[in-house]
């Protein structure tokens, strides 16, 4: 049993000749994938599932052209097709890239993805010191929980960032992953994802990008890719997830404590504009936004006060500085990721040196209070 291409030849004694071939199948259609590569639409990457990896793929193939798969259906069932002339590096043959079985790949083969989708679950590979960064940051660490917080729902903004002027991100042209969220504290249909134009990745249309939000396994899966063979290095913003958070919801828990929001990056793979996996680097620990009740004082969750005040360097190891700008302190606390507060110190002067070396390596948050107001700034040890 199989697929055989079968020819006839006719000819004459003028040296005329017409050949016509054609797949034969022979067997059970039913067990015929068993026999030969079928195409499952929007698993682009045979790996038997259809997610954001596979677009990651489709940048890869973008424009090339092919023959069309008869009978072609986006449903996912394995689907005969006729075989192309160019294969990926890891020998999967581009047929399987034309999700939609037109015989062009594009960016509407990404509709059999959607589709077809199924969650994205992989492992973070082993990530390199000397890569790029792939992290995320949020608008600011710590929001204060008053009345006025309250009155509505919580819209809370986290950056997905790649890279820094000391290792930024080289000849990268593809990225995928999902992002870990606590969904108990946000909204079902309130996540979403926007890529930014102005990344150093490529505009709008150099790129396909497309977000899936699984609410359920509380993670929104990411896949971004250039689709012109050329690939990008540089760094920074790549693009921004919105939470909604449910102000009763916060408001309950608040009560008895500080509420942690934490971000991680997960299952992340990064590719070069030959479908080279790149090395990448992230953080044991992930991004966290802390709610905390506000203090009797003015100022709380004032953007102002927190861009007067600089903590540095951060990341640290040793020493850090509180530089209070032209505010006027009265006392900072430094709490670890638990909420237990390890130092209390009154600070009459615009400037504070800290020895931190003999602290533990991970995240702390360091809470500054001055005559204008209250700001907790994010620090990291390693």
């Amino acid at each position: 049993d199989g697929v055989y291409n079968v020819c006839l030849s006719v000819w004459d004694d003028q040296g005329c000749l017409s050949t016509f071939c054609s797949d034969v199948i022979v067997g059970d259609l039913s067990d015929i994938c068993n026999l030969t590569d079928c195409v499952f639409p929007g698993d682009a990457n045979k790996d038997g599932s259809a997610n954001f990896y596979d677009l990651l793929e489709l940048g890869i193939g973008n424009g090339i052209t092919g023959p069309e798969r008869p009978y072609a259906t986006t449903e996912w069932t394995g689907q005969l097709a006729p075989d192309w002339a160019e294969s990926t590096l890891d020998g999967i043959n581009f047929k399987h890239l034309d999700c939609d079985g037109n015989g062009v790949i594009d960016e509407n083969d990404a509709v059999a993805i959607t589709d077809n989708y199924q969650v994205m679950d992989a492992p973070n590979p082993t990530t390199e010191a000397s890569a790029p960064l792939i992290y995320i940051e949020f608008d600011q660490d710590t929001i204060f929980v008053d009345d006025n917080l309250l009155a509505s729902d919580i819209e809370i903004t986290a950056h997905l960032k790649v890279g820094n002027q000391n290792f930024p991100a080289q000849n990268i042209y593809g990225l995928a992953m999902y992002l870990s969220y606590p969904s108990d504290l946000v909204y079902e249909d309130s996540v979403s994802f926007e890529y930014d134009t102005n990344s150093f990745f490529g505009s709008s249309n150099e790129v396909f990008w497309m977000p899936n939000n699984q609410y359920d396994e509380e993670q929104i899966d990411i896949g971004v890719t250039r689709k012109d063979a050329t690939a990008s290095s540089g760094f920074g913003e790549i693009g921004k997830t919105v939470f909604i958070i449910d102000a009763d919801i916060l408001d309950g828990r608040a009560e008895n404590g500080d509420v942690h929001f934490p971000v991680s990056v997960n299952g992340v793979k990064m590719i070069d504009a030959d479908g080279n996996e790149l090395p990448i680097n992230l953080t044991n620990t992930p991004a966290t936004l802390v709610f905390t009740k506000a203090p009797e004082t003015t100022g709380a969750n004032n953007p102002q006060l927190a861009q007067e005040i600089q903590v540095f360097p951060n990341p640290a190891s040793e020493k850090i500085n509180i530089d209070l700008g032209n505010l006027n302190g009265i006392q900072l606390q430094v709490f670890n990721n638990f909420g237990q507060i390890l130092l209390k110190k009154n600070i009459p002067t615009s400037n504070t040196e800290l020895n931190v070396k003999d602290w533990n390596t991970g995240v702390y948050f360091v809470k500054i209070k001055t005559e204008e107001g209250v700001v907790s700034k994010r620090l990291v040890l390693k």
